[in-house]
């Protein structure tokens, strides 16, 4: 059922469609609860690091799920991501 929501998930979030920030920081917020937490590991206060920083770890998360054999983000992912881990809360 956790996987079938996932891919569901990661197929809506693929589709691509012009979307509102608010639309964003939700997707954001989705990826990164069930490809970061629910996937692989405990997730971090997205407070934790600045924007540039998040850049550099996403990058690095990114060839660690290659290397895994598990889908990279793509880049309307990416930048959801790094909207919801850097936004004003």
């Amino acid at each position: 059922m956790k996987r079938l929501l996932f891919l569901l998930t990661m197929l809506v979030l693929s589709v691509n469609v012009q979307a509102s920030d608010a639309d964003d920081y939700e997707a954001g917020k989705e990826i990164f609860e069930f490809r970061c937490a629910d996937t692989c590991h405990q997730i971090p206060a997205a407070q934790s690091l600045k924007p540039k920083q998040w850049r550099i770890v996403l990058n690095t998360m990114q060839k660690r799920m290659e290397r895994a054999g598990m889908s990279r983000l793509t880049e309307q992912e990416l930048d959801q991501l790094l909207h919801y881990l850097t936004s004003e809360r």
